[in-house]
């Protein structure tokens, strides 16, 4: 499962370099990531509230993985609806492509941004292995929400 996510991860992070370099100068350039969500998790805090000194691109970054994470999850909630057996195998590749969607944005000014998008990013790749096994009950999603949250403090951090 591990060689098949990075086979897919390093087209994304190919694309996101490249794309780094197709800006116009006139706006910063956000990735549109996963489908935008019409509703919002209540356990996911917003990462968008982005510092005033932080440059535009990182800003945009910002609310690109907010607007991916929310959406990640939003699939994963409707995949653990399947149930077993193939509602393993569904939530597992929910999360893995939610986490290949982050790292599309993890290439910003901000080294504790990327940081803690590539964070996220290895806690649903870790969640996405786990329901790969077909675990006997949901694994937990506590350090998944630790990342978020660490996401969301250095997205607001000066």
């Amino acid at each position: 499962m591990r060689s098949t996510r990075f086979a897919l991860l390093i087209p994304a992070a190919v694309a996101a370099l490249v794309m780094t370099g197709c800006d116009d100068g006139d706006k910063p350039a956000a990735s549109g990531g996963a489908g935008a969500a019409t509703t919002t998790p209540a356990a996911v805090p917003s990462a968008t509230a982005a510092a005033p000194g932080m440059d535009a691109a990182t800003k945009a970054a910002c609310a690109a993985v907010d607007k991916d994470i929310k959406a990640a999850l939003k699939k994963v909630a409707s995949a653990e609806k399947i149930g077993p057996p193939a509602g393993h195998s569904a939530v597992s590749a929910q999360y893995s492509a939610g986490a290949a969607s982050l790292y599309a944005n993890a290439f910003t000014t901000s080294d504790t941004v990327n940081d803690a998008v590539k964070q996220v990013a290895t806690e649903m790749s870790d969640l996405a292995d786990t329901w790969a096994k077909a675990p006997g009950k949901a694994p937990s999603k506590a350090p998944l929400t630790t990342a978020v949250k660490e996401l969301e403090t250095a997205c607001s951090a000066t």
